[in-house]
This record gives C-alpha cells, sequence and structure tokens, in this order.
C-alpha cells in the first residue's frame, strides 16, 4: 500500500513542500500526496493544486499509511503544532534526494532539504528542521530540532546551532559559532559572535535587538 503523505502547514512553505514533492518520480511511485493539514480551516490552496487542507494538526486522528512532513516557518510554532502527532506515534518523513549531502552526515526525521542545498561531511541536522534553497553548511556542522535555515545561508564549519533557532535568508555564521536556542538571526546578519538563547540579532556585524520570553 502506497503510504499517504501529508503536509503539514498549508502556507507558502507548504506549497513549496508540495511543489518539490509533486516534481519528484520517486515521491509520486511510492506515496500518494493527501494533502495538508492547517489550523486556518478557510485556507485552501490554489486550484492547481490537488491537494486539499484534511484538517488541523492539533485535532488530526493519524491513520495507517499516514507520513508527515513539516513546513511551518516558525520554530515555536511547528514544534505546537507536530506534538499532538508525535503523541500519537506519527511517521515523519526527511526528503534531501536533491540536495547535495556529505558523507557521515546524520539526518533526522522530519527534516526538509530543499533541492540545491548543500551539506558538507559529518554534520548533525535534527528532526524536524528546514534548510531552503541554496543554503551552504560547511563541515562538522550541528543543526537542533525544529531550525528554520532560510535561502541562501552561509553556515560555516564546526557550527552549532541549538533547537528551535530561526536563521532568515542569505545569513551568514562564522566558524565555530554557537547560537542558543530559540534564536533568531535577521536577514543578511553576519554573526561573528556567540548568540546567548532567545535573542534576536541583527546586522553586520550581528547585533542583539531583542530578546524574547522562552516560555
Amino acid at each position: 500500500m502506497n503510504k499517504r503523505l501529508i503536509i503539514v502547514g498549508a502556507g507558502g512553505l507548504g506549497r513549496i513542500v508540495y511543489d518539490a514533492l509533486r516534481k519528484d518520480p520517486v515521491i509520486a511511485q511510492e506515496m500518494e500526496l493527501a494533502g495538508f493539514l492547517d489550523t486556518r480551516a478557510d485556507l485552501q490552496p490554489p486550484p492547481d493544486i490537488e491537494a486539499p487542507v484534511l484538517g488541523s494538526p492539533l485535532q488530526y486522528q493519524v491513520r495507517p499509511g499516514d507520513i508527515f512532513i513539516p513546513a511551518v516557518g516558525v520554530p515555536a510554532w511547528r514544534r505546537k503544532l507536530l506534538a499532538p502527532l508525535q503523541a500519537q506515534a506519527a511517521e515523519f518523513l526527511s526528503y534531501s534526494r536533491l540536495a547535495s549531502i556529505g558523507a557521515r552526515t546524520e539526518i533526522g526525521p522530519g527534516v526538509f532539504l530543499t533541492p540545491g542545498a548543500v551539506v558538507s561531511v559529518d554534520c548533525r541536522i535534527g528532526a524536524y528542521a528546514y534548510l531552503d534553497t541554496y543554503v551552504i553548511v560547511g563541515h562538522d556542522v550541528t543543526i537542533g530540532e525544529h531550525c528554520m535555515i532560510g535561502a541562501m545561508s552561509f553556515l560555516a564549519g564546526g557550527v552549532r546551532i541549538d533547537d528551535g533557532v530561526a536563521i532568515h535568508p542569505r545569513a551568514t555564521i562564522a566558524k565555530g559559532v554557537h547560537i542558543g536556542a530559540g534564536a533568531t538571526v535577521g536577514i543578511g546578519s553576519v554573526v561573528v559572535k556567540d548568540v546567548p538563547p532567545s535573542v534576536t540579532v541583527f546586522g553586520n556585524p550581528a547585533r542583539p535587538i531583542f530578546t524574547s520570553d522562552p516560555s
């Protein structure tokens, strides 16, 4: 029986994931693109997307053959939406078939590497992370769970990204930098020093501009 592939998130990121999966002949042969889960009851995909919104991930009851892939841009929101599915022992797809992956790199469940992403050797990418188009990850980089790495960002060798970090497009993270859990790196920023947890940095060089409540 083919698996029913369900995308969690029907917004822009969900449409990006759907488009990539729809074009992949291996996915088309092995899985049915069954639809989306989204909390917005009135949200429906464009007419040319032949996959409906099936309901909210907060109430969805996992069926035999279901397999999920996250497509939610905000790490904290992604964590919340996936929790009820995880509680039902749902299966999550990791997709990296059209990305470049180096030797001995480990990829967790529910990870999506957009076609064109490049990940070097000896890296670890945690569960439910999303790496957008043309992200480049150097050697020995660790990326935590539920992270969002925006398009054309560059992570130099030895960078350590904790859980729930959002890195916006075209950011550069210098060699060996550590970014704490729940931190945010603004668009186009150049990060040359460690970033504490829950802090938002922006600029070149990046400086703290905001601290969020980790709770």
